[in-house]
């Protein structure tokens, strides 16, 4: 990613260009169309536009006529990444783009110590600060039908839950889930999946419900499964639907940062080859000699990927974020910082977190989305927003007369409801209300100290203030 991107025409601008490359170049990082010297130009340009703190188009006699400077200018305007003009030639500016401040530089001819051209190099400088002050949460994600932030994905597996995966699809289904996670490795043919499971799935997207893919490799590791392999995740991308798909990731990536950001990156690249839908990137983190994570290479792993991936969704799993809670939220505090570097609000997604004190400081801490088991594992006390043992529902099943959700308010008086279904409706209507609470709380910062005292266990909000000062 480069700071400024510079457009012009070939005819007539080149030197121009390249003077102006040089001269920005002292201060910033550039791009420019003679960096790239093999691959799809229209792909590397699309994603430099995208990227950039600004474009720099220069105005001269061919430009006004250039369709392929046209071009790049409406995908950097459709992207929102500010234009900052400069006039070399007595013309009018392209068509769209001539009520837009330019600097001019009539006759400029490459000469470094130009006033006009220093003046522009000052309009750059305001820009990308000004830009970096407007990095802001994101309300909403463009993923499926759109998608508010935060969010919590109610995840499907085979491992270790109460309900199986056709069990868990159809409660979702007959709940109205908004946003689900689903593991590959329960579609494959080899472990014989529920007939019904890839019809229910295609039911759920058509009535707007958010589904996530995951590679399966969560399911691997915990029953060390060696016959699950990268073949047969992409032959789940492509049979399964989906809006989005976690790469196929290593779990044991390099020790060496560079290293491990350049697999990230090749995995992703590798495995949206296989689908249309985008796909996440998963950095995982190397370990000391202790065998705990280095969290510290986070911040800075997420941001370069970020940078050179530019996803819908950045991933890294919640127990390397450190080895408690209020660890994990320093962790997320300086990734949040890192990606706020950026010229664009990259959301991140937290793998494994379903417990509602977890969601809501890492959440604070700058986290967006997140997936978790815990709806179909434990049963939520409402009153508490504590999890507690599948079998003590009867304990807390009086908070459904009182549920938002028809589902889970006829299943309390069902005779035929089975205690699981129960259970898990319940839990879904606690999730989808109280993630609802969480996203306004985090709107106002008295309402979130509020919220946060209401949450955390008595006398833990000093704390919590510490893990996130200037939040709460």
């Amino acid at each position: 990613m480069a700071d400024v991107c510079i457009l012009y025409a070939r005819n007539d601008a080149r030197k121009q260009a390249k003077k102006l490359a040089e001269l920005i170049g002292l201060r910033w990082s550039v791009w420019w169309d003679a960096k790239i010297d093999v691959g799809d130009y229209r792909r590397e340009i699309r994603k430099q536009l995208s990227l950039a703190g600004c474009v720099v188009p220069i105005w001269s006699a061919s430009a006004e006529f250039s369709e392929v400077l046209h071009d790049e200018l409406n995908i950097a305007a459709k992207q929102g990444t500010p234009i900052v003009p400069v006039r070399i030639h007595e013309v009018t500016a392209p068509l769209g783009f001539g009520t837009r401040q330019m600097t001019d530089a009539i006759g400029w001819t490459g000469e470094t110590s130009s006033p006009d051209v220093l003046e522009h190099v000052d309009r750059i400088a305001r820009t990308l600060e000004a830009r970096k002050t407007e990095v802001v949460r994101q309300p909403a994600l463009a993923l499926g039908t759109g998608l508010a932030l935060p969010s919590l994905f109610f995840s499907v597996s085979s491992f270790e839950t109460r309900i199986s995966p056709g069990s868990a699809v159809d409660a979702l289904n007959l709940f109205g889930a908004r946003t689900v996670l689903i593991s590959a490795y329960d579609f494959d043919r080899d472990r014989a999946p529920p007939r019904g499971l890839l019809p229910a799935v295609r039911e759920m997207r058509s009535r707007g419900t958010t589904v996530l893919l995951d590679s399966g490799n969560y399911e691997k590791a915990r029953r060390t499964d060696h016959k699950w392999t990268l073949k047969k995740y992409h032959e789940m991308l492509e049979r399964v639907p989906h809006d989005a798909a976690f790469c196929f990731d290593d779990v044991a990536p390099p020790k060496n940062p560079t290293q491990a950001i350049s697999e990230v990156l090749k995995a992703t690249a590798r495995d949206q080859r296989r689908t249309k839908q985008p796909i996440i990137p998963v950095v995982h983190l190397a370990r000391d000699r202790s065998g705990n994570y280095k969290s510290d290479m986070a911040p800075e792993m997420m941001k370069q990927v970020a940078k050179e991936a530019r996803p819908v969704l950045l991933a890294i799993p919640e127990r390397e974020l450190g080895s408690g809670i209020f660890e994990r939220v320093a962790t997320m505090q300086k990734i949040r910082k890192a990606l706020n570097g950026l010229y664009y609000y990259q959301p991140v997604h937290i793998l494994g977190t379903g417990n509602p004190a977890s969601i809501a400081l890492l959440a604070a801490a700058g986290a967006d989305t997140f997936d978790g088991l815990e709806w179909c594992r434990y049963v939520a006390d409402g009153e508490t927003k504590t999890l507690h043992h599948f079998q003590l529902y009867e304990l807390f099943k009086w908070q459904d007369s009182l549920a938002s959700s028809p589902v889970t308010r006829e299943a309390l008086i069902d005779p035929d409801a089975r205690y699981a279904a129960r259970t898990v409706f319940h839990n879904l209507d606690f999730y989808t209300r109280w993630i609802d609470e969480l996203r306004l709380a985090l709107r106002d910062d008295k309402r979130l100290v509020e919220f946060m005292t209401g949450l955390l266990p008595k006398n833990t909000m000093p704390l919590a203030r510490q893990a996130l000062p200037g939040v709460l």
